[in-house]
């Protein structure tokens, strides 16, 4: 029976619930994975989880109609592909429970965050901050939770799910009658659920397929004093593809003294999305898993624009020439506020009529090729395997001018800021455009630290909390 992403998803998450459960009980010894040949319906899982005591445990997870429908799912998923996920699973579980990062114990109840119940659901009080985010900035659409807080399953306990109950009534009602959105309330959301994790109540857990031994990290830890630090490489805008790569490294910094406790610990690139249906997202490779975070183009859009537009405007000085006098009336007209990119109307036009567009776009693709490398595009090869030679066109444009927007910030740390503030977001870190105190002090202090005197770079940096819309919140990556 084939297993799909969505299986893989829904099945990861809820084995994790029940290899908890099993964990925590002390009963691994006595659970064998061929189990889930004999587990056939709702029933059967009943039954094996009354054997195994864990029903209190998962109760939420047997009654998930997503996973439900995948039990007959469950061994082609463990034993596929050398028993990956079998194996994967423990090394998840020898990892959880080491070092006292948990605590065994009862009244515990986990779950997949999509069956979190309403009552004690963090992700509601989000939704509504989420909107007050989108009027503010003039959003189409809200952040995805994800951003805020990208955990897969909740373990709660009895005491968690009361406390939250009625803080987020409290904080609904309290959020009324705010009319603006205001950094504070969602600061306090963050505040208590690190405060619950604490106390032992509360563990969200964000979970990525280990490539080799799982490990647990502790992401958004707001008592920490390092904090990461990112980079920008360079820029990978080359031949044979059609997209636009952003490269990056981070430092994991000591911001009370600057000093580099682990230099470029993640390598990493930002690159544009090759695919029509959802192809203006940017996406994060980095740390070993292919698909780190992402983000839509409003996000990334307003993050470069309000962080350091002078890439945006060397992009522009390209558009004003004169040969492209037909096209910026055609595709520009409007691009020069915070919807800079054009990509929606390439889109449009590329629907009509595809051969028309290619035709018509290729000089202004070339131009952005060459405004990078020096040279022309090569693009036979790209055209040969794209889906269609006009579609490699449409992808490579739009990647052109997010390569022409970063790369040509004349500044090099505001380079590096913006690109950090596009890693944030992408990788659930917070949401903030511009310059904040602390991202200028501590690199000021990594300067201090490595006995060098602060460079032009750092003179006319203003600095605007304001833009600084939240942190994301604590939570748990298993990975």
């Amino acid at each position: 029976m084939p297993v799909s992403n969505k299986d893989v998803e829904v099945l990861s998450e809820a084995l994790f619930c029940y290899y908890f459960a099993i964990y925590n009980n002390k009963k691994q010894d006595d659970y064998n994975p061929a189990v889930w040949n004999r587990i056939k319906n709702q029933s059967d899982l009943i039954s094996f989880t009354n054997r195994m005591g864990i029903t209190s445990m998962v109760k939420n997870v047997n009654t998930d109609p997503a996973f439900k429908i995948r039990i007959p799912k469950v061994i082609e998923f463990l034993y596929n592909r050398k028993s990956f996920w079998a194996n994967a699973l423990e090394s998840q579980m020898d990892a959880f429970f080491a070092d006292g990062k948990f605590k065994r114990g009862s009244g515990y109840e986990i779950m997949r965050a999509d069956m979190i119940p309403k009552s004690y659901d963090p992700y509601i009080a989000y939704n509504e901050l989420s909107y007050k985010v989108k009027g503010k900035l003039g959003f189409r659409g809200t952040i995805d939770k994800d951003k805020w807080n990208p955990s897969d399953v909740w373990i709660f306990t009895k005491k968690s799910q009361d406390f939250l109950t009625k803080f987020i009534t409290l904080f609904n009602n309290r959020l009324l009658q705010q009319p603006e959105y205001s950094v504070k309330m969602m600061e306090k959301l963050n505040n208590r659920i690190y405060l619950l994790f604490k106390k032992g109540f509360l563990y969200p857990i964000s979970l990525k397929a280990p490539t080799g031994k799982a490990k647990v990290v502790f992401e958004n830890d707001v008592t920490s004093d390092l904090v990461k630090v990112v980079k920008y490489d360079e820029i990978d805008f080359s031949d044979n593809n059609q997209d636009a790569k952003i490269r990056f490294s981070v430092d994991e910094v000591d911001k009370s003294n600057g000093k580099v406790n682990r230099r470029d610990y993640i390598k990493g690139l930002i690159k544009t999305k090759t695919v029509l249906s959802g192809g203006a997202r940017l996406e994060i490779e980095a740390g070993g898993a292919a698909r780190y975070g992402s983000m839509g183009t409003e996000n990334y859009q307003y993050l470069i624009r309000q962080t350091d537009k002078t890439g945006i405007d060397s992009l522009n000085k390209i558009r004003d020439k004169k040969e492209f006098t037909d096209l910026k009336r055609k595709y520009w007209a409007k691009t020069k506020g915070a919807q800079w990119l054009a990509r929606g109307n390439y889109v449009t036009e590329f629907k009509r009529d595809s051969k028309k567009f290619k035709e018509e776009i290729e000089p202004y693709t070339q131009e952005l090729f060459r405004h990078v490398n020096n040279r022309e595009w090569d693009s036979a090869s790209v055209e040969m395997s794209a889906k269609s030679p006009e579609e490699a066109y449409l992808n490579k444009t739009h990647a052109g001018e997010v390569a022409v927007a970063v790369d040509d910030i004349t500044k090099q740390i505001m380079r590096d800021l913006t690109v950090e503030n596009l890693f944030n977001l992408a990788a659930s870190q917070g949401f903030g455009a511009g310059v904040s105190q602390s991202q200028l002090e501590t690199r000021m202090k990594m300067q201090k630290a490595m006995g060098k005197k602060l460079g032009e770079d750092f003179k006319g940096v203003e600095v605007d909390n304001s833009k600084k819309l939240w942190s994301s919140c604590f939570y748990l990556v298993v990975k």
